[in-house]
């Protein structure tokens, strides 16, 4: 059950690669503010760990739940804007966190199939984080996806982008929004 609206072109591409077992293992989710990145983010790691199988997360299983609730122990975000526990807010996604994930990621998953990373505002990450990104990107674990979501891709380094399977959300059209709104809430 995907929670994104609008963004067809992008779910259908996806159900056939989750059908076919061809996913990537490194997508850069491009688009403006508040189209769905997130969401088809969220969506995308509910897809891969979901134990009703291929196609399209079920968002009623165990693992499909804790992703929603974002408390599935494979499956992380990392954000401009956020801080850990008290510490000061992010402005920059730096070396220090993209180490500290890669060095997680290169475990076994716990409790799913997968391990995703999420890098929420890619854009906002340093050079050194993204160069030490890179390596993961060229040579992957065979159970780690990576997702970068941007809202502005030419703020990322070229070798990251080349990397990474492109899925570019387009802006929801205004009478799909007033028709979800009324129709669902």
């Amino acid at each position: 059950m995907w929670q994104v609206y609008g963004q067809d072109h992008i779910i259908r591409q996806l159900e056939a690669s989750l059908t076919e077992g061809r996913l990537a293992h490194a997508y850069l989710l491009v688009g403006p503010p508040h189209v769905g990145k997130m969401a088809l983010a969220i969506n995308l790691a509910q897809a891969v760990n979901c134990l009703e199988g291929a196609g399209a997360p079920c968002g009623n299983c165990v693992q499909c739940t804790r992703i929603s609730q974002r408390i599935h122990a494979d499956v992380r975000v990392i954000a401009v804007g956020s801080n850990e526990e008290g510490g000061p807010t992010r402005t920059v996604i730096g070396i220090d966190d993209v180490k500290e994930v890669l060095r997680q990621v290169n475990l076994k998953p716990f409790e799913g199939a997968r391990s995703v990373v999420i890098f929420d505002g890619a854009e906002s990450m340093s050079e050194e984080a993204a160069n030490a990104l890179l390596k993961t990107l060229e040579e992957p674990p065979d159970q780690v996806m990576i997702l970068l979501l941007a809202h502005d891709e030419d703020a990322l380094l070229p070798t990251v982008r080349s990397r990474c399977r492109r899925l570019l959300l387009r802006p929801v059209a205004k009478d799909l929004v007033v028709s979800k709104l009324v129709n669902d809430y």
